[in-house]
């Protein structure tokens, strides 16, 4: 009999999936004033995230014992408690200030309407940074004095390093001249509620890991027995014969790893900053870690056609990034971060990871053994864990960046939406246990294949058919 709970929160899912990628769509046909307020900010879009949670969180606490899989869920749902509340609480707005001396104590709302601070702004001083032989500026220091009832003090605003003062965030939205442009944003309770979620996801994702009544542990238990099998001879394992060409082609492919990783390194050597900055670097790193994933598989015999076929997906990649390379030496200030490096680096990782489980799937749909295609299907399933795990957490580093740099930890940009669909869709092949369809190891690697489309479409279609403030990477 099946659950009402089951059929809510999954029906909830694919609806929201469909929703928000619909909402891309009319954002670029209607512009985002139109998604914001007729789709994200709606009371029926948020009524469908309730939904989700509620239904979610009671189910999961009726057919779940292990805590590791009750603390990820309620984690996920302390997340979108924090964006609610931000929704209903948070304030945001710009103001400027000039060095004409009159103190600032306004800042207009998104709707238009003035909101007062609590204390007022004087400008100080401003400075701009430059890297040598770089005409962008590296970073602007402006020099605020506060003054009110509860504080009164000098700070110091810089790009990725906003102030806060009283409860307040300020960010540098924009210099010109002597008129400097400050994003201004209070959420006292929304955001660390979203903060709290965060590190839940992260520490619930290692218990997941080291939890030994877990799915993941019953996979690898699984893939071991299968290979102690093998090697024992009651279940023979047919030595993988891979085409001759394929086998010269991805030989002389090889050499996109030491040049990838030269030219990532040099690059990083010369703009001092992590090469990142935009597509074409961040599909270099793809290329790298695509390449190590290849190196690894090709250790072991019956992985030699996989590792081989990475190999060829990995040299597409890189011709691609080659093509869209550059000799710009100049960086944007906002990318000149740490987090953008570890923003970036985690998601690649991910994505190289589903790239494998696409091509696992590829070669299994090949096959006209059924035990072979199950067999890679519980590796599929195996690394669907951690490719999941830091997406997610690629995802919620790239918010705690985007609260530095922007003022909020989320904004419906395209790049975030697609994201957070890929995330929605990768957490699906977790649940077949609820989703029968996926139970069947030739649904799932048809699975991996669409999930992995997400990802493409997510690195290569937003950027060139949806744009939005992702549109430099």
């Amino acid at each position: 009999m099946k659950s009402p709970l089951k059929t809510l929160s999954f029906g909830a899912a694919a609806v929201i999936v469909t929703v928000l990628v619909a909402a891309t769509i009319l954002e670029k046909l209607c512009g985002s004033a139109f998604a914001i307020e007729n789709i994200y900010h709606s009371w029926w879009f948020v009524a469908l995230w309730a939904l989700l949670a509620v239904t979610a969180l009671i189910y999961i606490l009726r057919t779940q014992r292990r805590g590791s899989l009750i603390l990820l869920h309620a984690s996920f749902v302390l997340v979108l408690l924090g964006a609610f509340v931000s929704f209903l609480t948070s304030k945001r707005g710009d103001m400027a200030i000039s060095e004409d001396g009159v103190p600032a104590s306004m800042f207009e709302l998104s709707d238009g309407a003035l909101q007062r601070l609590p204390f007022r702004l004087q400008l100080a001083c401003v400075d701009t940074l430059y890297t040598d032989g770089a005409e962008t500026p590296s970073d602007y220091v402006v020099r605020v004095v506060a003054d009110g009832k509860a504080v009164q003090a000098e700070y110091v605003i810089s790009l990725n390093a906003p102030a806060k003062i009283d409860g307040y965030q300020f960010c540098i939205k924009g210099v010109n001249g002597a008129v400097i442009s400050l994003l201004v944003s209070h959420d006292p309770y929304g955001r660390p509620i979203c903060y709290a979620g965060y590190l839940m996801v992260f520490v619930s994702f290692l218990l997941l890991f080291f939890d030994r009544q877990s799915g993941f542990h019953a996979l690898l238990l699984q893939i071991k027995g299968v290979e102690r099998k093998g090697e024992s001879g009651k279940v023979p394992v047919k030595k993988e014969r891979d085409a001759w060409s394929l086998g010269i082609l991805a030989r002389r492919m090889w050499v996109a790893l030491p040049v990838s990783f030269l030219f990532l390194c040099v690059l990083w050597y010369g703009r001092g900053v992590f090469p990142a900055t935009n597509g074409a670097e961040a599909l270099m790193l793809l290329v790298l870690f695509v390449m190590l994933l290849a190196v690894a598989l090709g250790r072991n015999k019956r992985f030699v056609l996989l590792s081989r076929l990475l190999v060829v997906v990995a040299a597409m990649f890189f011709v691609v990034a080659a093509l869209g390379l550059n000799d710009n030496s100049d960086v944007q200030p906002i990318l000149r971060t740490p987090l953008l490096g570890i923003h970036v680096t985690t998601i690649i990782i991910a994505y190289a990871l589903l790239a494998f489980t696409a091509v696992n799937a590829v070669v299994a749909l090949c096959t006209k053994d059924e035990k072979r295609k199950a067999q890679q299907a519980l590796l599929g399933r195996l690394l669907l864990y951690p490719a999941t795990m830091l997406l997610a957490c690629g995802i919620f580093i790239g918010a705690v960046w985007a609260n530095i740099s922007w003022g909020r930890y989320w904004g419906w940009d395209p790049k975030e939406v697609w994201a957070l669909v890929t995330l929605l869709v990768c957490s699906m092949g977790f649940h077949s246990h609820s989703l029968r369809f996926i139970s069947k190891p030739v649904a799932f690697h048809i699975f991996c294949i669409v999930a992995f489309m997400a990802v493409l479409f997510t690195f290569f279609g937003v950027n060139w058919l949806l744009g939005g403030l992702h549109s430099y990477a």
